[in-house]
Order: structure tokens, then C-alpha cells, then sequence
């Protein structure tokens, strides 16, 4: 098999995935303000790290955070995907926004022909678990960016993904191969879930939902353990995370302002809505408001465990967690 060649195994897997977000591009409508800011603190992030620079979005989908990042300052932005589906929305809101400095590429994410070191700021959010290969993909997306770029993938927590995944496991068992019978039987059987996402994403994506939660193909789940080995072996040096993975780490993110504006992803979770209320309010009193962190000190083995615990019993709206690295010199 040739270097850059896909085993029939993950052949398969990418045609079903590539198949299904064809049909049914996710997401269709997101408001991907009231989430960024938060997210991007959290993560060391600012807006100087990708104002007036060339961003690289590995698995655009919609072109939801391309778009985002190309209204925001970044110079250029380059998305890449293999859903003929989603890539002609994402085309047709780059005409709409007339963002001429936005180029959609229908390119495979596992053989990205990109040029090394090119990127200042790379991203892969919610797609490289679905690929078959992902610490693949990652070394595509590490290589693309130049040594001070900044690296960011998001992916499904082995943690936080347990309890969603029994329920997924269940559609699976009783539609088989079929994705349509899979998301009925979802329906059916978890409509509950249904209801609280859709009030997370307001209305705006309610047919999409059951195809993103209970009919994908295919899926693997990671820690924030493997993903720092994965920074390791790609010489890139730990940024942040979103959700911390520092118990200290939780203070300073709800200190931050832009937490009011997260605040509304909670529609449908009010017990989530009034923990984080909670950590806001006595963060704001005993640490008032922080000065920015560009840089996160790495977690240890201890505070990984712990981190990742506490986001069990909220998986099913902090399903995916975010981690962001710099690549060395």
C-alpha cells in the first residue's frame, strides 16, 4: 500500500461519513458569536493570533467558523472538506457575505496536499474523529502551520461522551446500517435529547440534530491525555483548553466577561445554566476580572483526571473538548 494510500477499512468509513453530511450538512444554522469568545479565551487565544493572518480550517463543513474568522480580521482562510453537500453551503454564505478572501476547497482532510509550514492559525473542530484516522489528519494539520502558529483541534471526549454514546449504541443496535432508521429510532426513543439540543442551538438545526447525535457512521473518542502525546510527538507546546483542564483553570474562565454571552448555549440545560451561574458569581468575587493568559501551564496527570470527570454529567452539551497548542520553532 502506497504511503499516502487509505486502507478499504477507512475507504469505507469515509464514504459512509462523507455520504451522510452530504445529504445532511451540519450545521446548517449556528450562532457562532455567542460561542467564540468564551471558547477562544479559554484556549490562550486572541485576537492577535489570527488578525490579518492566514487561518486553515481542516474539515470546513458549513463554513461556519471560516466565515467567522474571515469577518473577524484574518487575512485569508482556507477550508477544506470532502461533503460536496456541505462545501455548497459554505460556498454559498461566502457569496452572501462577499468574504473574497475565503477559499473552499474540496480536499480529503487525510491526504492533504497543503504546503508545509504555510498557516499561521490552523484548526480542526468536530471532524477528525470521524475520519478513521485521526491522529493522521492531525499531522496534516500540524504540518501546515508554520513554527509560532497556532494549532487547535476539537474533539469527542472519551469522558463526556459516555453517557450519549449508550444511548447512540441502542439506535445503532435497532436501525443497523440503515442512518435514516437509526435517527427514527432516536427519535422515538430520545426524543428528550433531541428537545434539550435543539433549544441549545435555538431552532435553528432541529431536522439536522437527530442526524449528527444518532446517524453518523462513525466515531472515536479521545482524552486529554492522548491529545497532549499527540502535541508531543508533533513538536507543539501546550496552550490552553476548552473545557480547563486545571481545576484553577475554571476560576479565571468564569471570571472572564465573555462567559454572559456563552451563557445562552445553556438553553435547554438549566441545571448546567445554574452551576456555571454559580462558578461566575464566586469567581467574580474572589478573583474579580483577570488579566488575559495567553499561555496555560500543561496539565498534570492529576488535574487531567479531575478535569475530565467533571464533564460526565454535562457530556451531552460539552460532548467535544478543545485543545490548543503552538508549534515550536
Amino acid at each position: 500500500m502506497a504511503a499516502n494510500e487509505l486502507s478499504p477499512e477507512i475507504q469505507k468509513i469515509q464514504e459512509t461519513v462523507v455520504g451522510m453530511y452530504s445529504e445532511n450538512p451540519w450545521p446548517l444554522n449556528r450562532r457562532t458569536d455567542e460561542e467564540m469568545g468564551w471558547r477562544l479565551k479559554c484556549l490562550g487565544i486572541t485576537p492577535e493570533d489570527y488578525e490579518g493572518k492566514r487561518v486553515f480550517d481542516m474539515g470546513c463543513g458549513t463554513g461556519e467558523y471560516a466565515l467567522w474568522y474571515a469577518k473577524n480580521g484574518a487575512a485569508s482562510v482556507t477550508g477544506i472538506d470532502l461533503s460536496d453537500g456541505s462545501l455548497s453551503v459554505a460556498r454559498e454564505r461566502k457569496e452572501e457575505m462577499q468574504a473574497d478572501h475565503v477559499d473552499f476547497r474540496k480536499m480529503d482532510i487525510l491526504n492533504c496536499d497543503l504546503p508545509d509550514n504555510h498557516f499561521d492559525f490552523s484548526y480542526s473542530v468536530g471532524v477528525l474523529h470521524h475520519t478513521g484516522d485521526p491522529l493522521r489528519g492531525f499531522r496534516h494539520l500540524a504540518r501546515v502551520t508554520r513554527p509560532g502558529g497556532v494549532v487547535i483541534v476539537s474533539l469527542y471526549s472519551e469522558y463526556s461522551r459516555r453517557i450519549l454514546r449508550t444511548k447512540q449504541q441502542t439506535c445503532k443496535l435497532l436501525g443497523g446500517d440503515d442512518i435514516d432508521k437509526r435517527v427514527e429510532w432516536g427519535e422515538k426513543l430520545f426524543g428528550g435529547t433531541l428537545r434539550k439540543l435543539d433549544k441549545r442551538y435555538h431552532g435553528l438545526n432541529t431536522k439536522q440534530i437527530g442526524y449528527d447525535i444518532f446517524g453518523f457512521p462513525h466515531e472515536s473518542l479521545h482524552t486529554g491525555q492522548e491529545v497532549l502525546r499527540w502535541f508531543d510527538e508533533n513538536n507543539l507546546e501546550f496552550k490552553g483548553a476548552f473545557a480547563p483542564l486545571r481545576i484553577r483553570d475554571y476560576f479565571y474562565a468564569f471570571s472572564l466577561p465573555e462567559y454572559q454571552t456563552f451563557r445562552s448555549t445553556f438553553s435547554g440545560f438549566p441545571v448546567m445554566r445554574l452551576v456555571a451561574d454559580g462558578m461566575d458569581s464566586v469567581s467574580k468575587r474572589l478573583y474579580g476580572e483577570q488579566q488575559t493568559v495567553r499561555q496555560f501551564p500543561r496539565p498534570g496527570p492529576l488535574s487531567l483526571w479531575l478535569s475530565q470527570l467533571i464533564w460526565i454529567p454535562f457530556g451531552l452539551r460539552f460532548n467535544c473538548f478543545t485543545m490548543a497548542a503552538v508549534k515550536r520553532g
